[in-house]
């Protein structure tokens, strides 16, 4: 694994296709390392696709990824992917979930470590239980605790708590946020509300049909609110 400290991770002209339709076209942009970066848009804008990309998980027809300069290939980096859906196996409970992900990613199993994010996440009580005896909730924060345990170079998230309802959203974003402190590192987090893109992005990327924008400082953007429901509509 290699470090990320004290970089950037630049996405350059980047062109991807699908049926002959042009998802993302001479896409460029730069993601500060050690922060997060909530993504926000339209259905349909690539959103997801730019995800991909990073992780290795989807080719790009042109272009070239950096970091500080170089080449950046993701296989060669560590990368840790929270999704809408959890991820969860049917068949592992929330300690074998995180030990395999550190297994997968060829990374020492620290049991303290474990215990401390089990705790930061209140799930101690989950830890032999599998998935279908969790709530929506509570698969979350396993997959938050997974996530967290590998030292990923990028973290991935996904829509993570878009399934949640807002009681135990508004929770699971406090516990996520408070974990990140703990482990800080490059996040991109893809969100369709903007309430959260605002609350949890230290820049906040707004996608649209016909290219993008960097918010680099959100806090001080007045009518930010306004502005993004303008660019983006209410979805």
């Amino acid at each position: 694994m290699s470090t990320l400290n004290n970089a950037n991770l630049q996405l350059n002209n980047i062109t991807v296709n699908s049926d002959k339709k042009k998802i993302l076209a001479d896409f460029s942009v730069t993601f500060p390392v050690g922060q997060i970066t909530t993504i926000i848009g339209a259905s349909g804008v690539g959103k997801t696709t730019l995800l991909n990309v990073v992780a290795g998980l989807r080719d790009f027809a042109s272009g070239t990824m950096t970091l500080n300069g170089q080449p950046f290939i993701p296989k060669e980096h560590v990368m840790a992917l929270v999704p809408q859906d959890y991820g969860l196996l049917p068949w592992e409970t929330a300690t074998q979930a995180v030990i395999n992900a550190l297994k997968i990613t060829k990374q020492p199993i620290n049991q303290t470590v474990i215990t401390q994010l089990f705790e930061k996440l209140s799930i101690m009580d989950l830890k032999t239980k599998y998935p279908h005896e969790m709530s929506g909730g509570q698969q979350q924060r396993v997959s938050l605790a997974r996530g967290f345990a590998v030292a990923a170079d990028v973290l991935l998230m996904d829509e993570p708590f878009s399934a949640l309802d807002t009681n135990t959203r508004e929770q699971i974003q406090t516990l996520f946020m408070d974990t990140w402190q703990m482990k800080p590192g490059t996040t991109l987090f893809i969100t369709h509300d903007i309430q959260e893109a605002i609350l949890l992005g230290q820049q906040i990327l707004v996608l649209t049909p016909t290219g993008a924008e960097m918010i680099t400082h959100p806090e001080q953007e007045a009518d930010l609110v306004a502005r993004l429901k303008a660019v983006i509509g209410n979805g």
